[in-house]
């Protein structure tokens, strides 16, 4: 794995490989993340080539007096390839590099990836992932393949992002770090509230208005939370006493900015969001709330092609 981190830091690039017991824990451990050492700086460069797919795309699939099948696949293989390509930033996130070594050789195997670099990735996602991806929205392309659709194909890509971001085990190993490693590492808190602050962005703007794409959004990070604290797999660690003070302050911001929006749907939303977190921290609505949408995968086709590496593709029944 070449080192992109260390060549833009002005350092010689190295090539490692992978630590035997990483337990997945180590950042460059990537699929297809070409300088995958620094995630976000490939991922950047793969949104661009995507963004260069979706520039040619209907073109590439328009064939005269045939149907759009084709640009149905292609485009659902976008998508996933899109959701694909961000959870390679999540990886950085309560990660380590590791370098496989034995006894009689300095150092330690599991080095933790700076906090600067864990913060950098989750302001990415912020501005990436979770961000209305507007690139992926063309009415040329979407009202050629579907009446309806779109809504629930984007909040499906961004939960695939969002679960791996807020898995149960990179959590632990934010906690842990803390306790090892203090202010060196990246405090549980601070990687909450920064996640928060890119999802419910908009609610600290002087002017508050949420569109729909971000309404799913936000509605699936509280299925989310629902599920970690009510569900039948409840977490009873640091995760539960976090979770719960965020969504306390999710609730209190979202009432501090009903004084400042004048748009109805995003005054009905924000209401709505008191609501459900009202139900989320109550005992007796355990149980109750959904647990978020799985990814769908769709097959890519109906041949039995063999294909180089695992392909992608995120669509609506």
């Amino acid at each position: 794995m070449l080192d992109a981190w260390a060549r833009e830091q002005d350092k010689t690039p190295w090539l490692r490989f992978s630590t035997d017991r990483s337990q997945g824990a180590d950042s460059g451990e990537n699929t297809e993340a070409v300088g995958d050492a620094d995630a976000v700086y490939s991922t950047g460069l793969g949104l661009k080539n995507l963004q260069r797919v979706m520039d040619h795309l209907l073109v590439a699939t328009t064939h005269e007096g045939k149907d759009w099948d084709d640009l149905r696949i292609v485009y659902g293989r976008v998508v996933g390839q899109w959701a694909n390509e961000l959870g390679h930033v999540t990886q950085i996130v309560g990660a380590f590099d590791s370098s496989e070594k034995h006894g009689g050789q300095e150092g330690v195997r599991f080095t933790l990836v700076p906090k600067a670099r864990q913060v950098a990735a989750v302001k990415f996602l912020g501005e990436n992932a979770f961000a209305t991806p507007a690139m992926l929205l063309r009415p040329e392309i979407l009202r050629r393949i579907e009446p309806a659709g779109a809504l629930t194909r984007i909040r499906t890509a961004q939960l695939q992002v969002l679960n791996s971001l807020m898995s149960t085990q990179r959590f632990d190993r934010l906690v842990e770090e803390e306790a090892l490693d203090g202010a060196a590492a990246y405090r549980p808190s601070e990687f909450l509230a920064d996640v928060r602050k890119g999802i419910f962005g908009e609610m600290y703007s002087s002017s508050v208005k949420i569109d729909a794409y971000r309404r799913n959004l936000q509605r699936a990070y509280l299925d989310l939370m629902s599920t970690r604290l009510n569900g039948p797999q409840r977490v009873n660690d640091d995760q539960r006493p976090m979770f719960r003070g965020e969504l306390k302050t999710i609730a209190a911001d979202a009432g501090a900015a009903l004084a400042r929006t004048t748009d109805r749907d995003t005054r009905l939303h924000l209401e709505d969001l008191r609501d459900q977190i009202a139900k989320i921290l109550d005992p007796k609505f355990q149980l109750a709330n959904p647990a978020p949408v799985a990814p769908v995968r769709l097959p890519i086709s109906d041949r039995n092609d063999t294909y180089c590496w695992t392909d992608y593709a995120i669509g609506v029944e």
